[in-house]
């Protein structure tokens, strides 16, 4: 996911006061977030949900508030709440663009055993 879009969609779609509600709802408050500028408090807002693995929680929370939003976040929303007992995720993940790039293409390897069968000759 776009970390940059989902600041710049929150200062555009929230005022302040619409702000300062998703946080409390959040179990956070606005105005104890570091930083002058509505921008630079969004900012920190994604990075501290970011840091405690609530990011989900409010690009949920946002998209409850602004359904139009389901558009551009729906994909992420559905693999982060994902079964997470499911091992493959990842690439769910990584088919959207999340997680590091890939330096070289996947390959397929298999657990082979050379067995030598016995020579009856």
């Amino acid at each position: 996911m776009d970390r940059k879009q989902l600041r710049d969609d929150l200062l555009t779609v929230f005022n302040l006061e619409e702000l300062q509600a998703l946080c409390r709802r959040l179990g956070l408050r606005y105005d104890q977030l570091r930083g002058k500028t509505q921008r630079d408090k969004v900012s920190l807002l994604i990075g501290k949900m970011e840091r405690n693995s609530r990011l989900p929680e409010l690009v949920q929370e946002v998209v409850r508030e602004r359904p139009h939003l389901e558009e551009i976040y729906g994909a992420y929303i559905a693999i982060e709440t994902a079964a997470p007992e499911d091992p493959l995720s990842w690439l769910d993940r990584l088919a959207q663009g999340e997680g590091p790039a890939i330096e070289e293409p996947p390959t397929m390897r298999w657990q082979t055993e050379r067995i030598e069968e016995e020579e009856n000759e």
